[in-house]
């Protein structure tokens, strides 16, 4: 292959393995806290996509300015969806731990409704965002990087930094550590442990309503699109080791490059299988993800 057009495909790989990193941030948290599978991930993703799309469209906003609207929108989404519909299964399971299985198929649920719910009031027809200036592209030797993207997989690394920071230095930053840690030892010593699994639900939104305005610009949006960011994130969280920040990262950046290199060879549906293939092996290998642990 030539040399410059495999550079070309592992630069483009970067890129695209850093949004997906980022996508699957906020499920990482999700589940290093409460250990609940959000099946529903992908959906609300799709929802952040909408809703940056109709604050361009009916506001007028630019999209990057959307995640102002979009940001706190999601987090009161994921905060209310923990409340009302995930907490009362904690009661009922009568612990601090939700079932993994009644989770799972409970944010199935959700995952289905919410699409549903989408096509129906939105219809199938697929709906993009235009920027109102033009962002020449940024030129890494004899290879042009798009714009938009090299911002959207920046901002992964950004995210996972500040809520790393976030979540070792500020009280309630530690108080989510301490949850993930030992729930009953946290809520003895005081920790609303309930509180807790809310805001850490409704911050893994957010950081999807962050991506939604970030990726909007160059992803169109349609009732679908969250099934397949979804299912791609959970191969990048499990991938990285689940729970991790900086493996979800390091995950989607495999998936990325190993994807776009593959596809220079085969079909981009091939590519796919292969990037499973890939999955599989690591995990055979080594079984918690790259940075998780037994």
């Amino acid at each position: 292959m030539d040399p410059l057009i495999l550079s070309f495909a592992v630069v483009n790989g970067l890129l695209q393995g850093g949004i997906y990193g980022g996508i699957a941030l906020g499920l990482s948290l999700i589940f290093g806290v409460l250990r609940v599978v959000n099946f529903a991930h992908g959906s609300f993703l799709m929802l952040s996509l909408y809703l940056s799309f109709w604050c361009w469209s009916l506001l007028g906003m630019d999209p990057y300015l959307s995640a102002l609207v979009t940001v706190p929108a999601m987090f009161a989404l994921g905060y209310l969806v923990q409340r009302l519909i995930i907490s009362p299964l904690i009661v009922r399971e009568r612990a601090l731990v939700v079932e993994p299985l009644s989770a799972l198929l409970l944010t199935c649920g959700i995952f289905l409704v919410v699409d549903n719910l989408a096509l129906m009031a939105f219809g199938p027809d697929v709906r993009s965002v235009q920027l109102s200036y033009y962002m020449p592209s940024v030129m890494l030797g004899p290879i042009p990087v798009d714009t938009p993207r090299l911002i959207a997989a920046a901002s992964s690394i950004g995210v996972a930094v500040a809520v790393s920071m976030w979540l070792r230095y500020s009280h309630l930053g530690r108080a989510i550590r301490a949850t993930a840690q030992n729930r009953d030892a946290a809520a003895m010593s005081g920790i609303d442990v309930p509180q807790v699994y809310a805001v850490t639900f409704g911050l893994g939104c957010a950081i999807l309503g962050l991506f939604g305005a970030l990726i909007a610009p160059f992803i169109p949006v349609n009732p679908q699109i969250g099934v397949a960011f979804g299912i791609k994130s959970f191969i990048v969280v499990v991938l990285g080791g689940m729970g991790s920040l900086p493996g979800s990262i390091i995950g989607g950046l495999v998936i990325g490059v190993f994807e776009a290199v593959a596809s220079q060879f085969v079909t981009a549906t091939s590519a796919a299988i292969f990037s499973l293939g890939l999955f599989i092996l690591v995990l055979l290998v080594r079984p918690a993800g790259i940075m998780g642990r037994a």
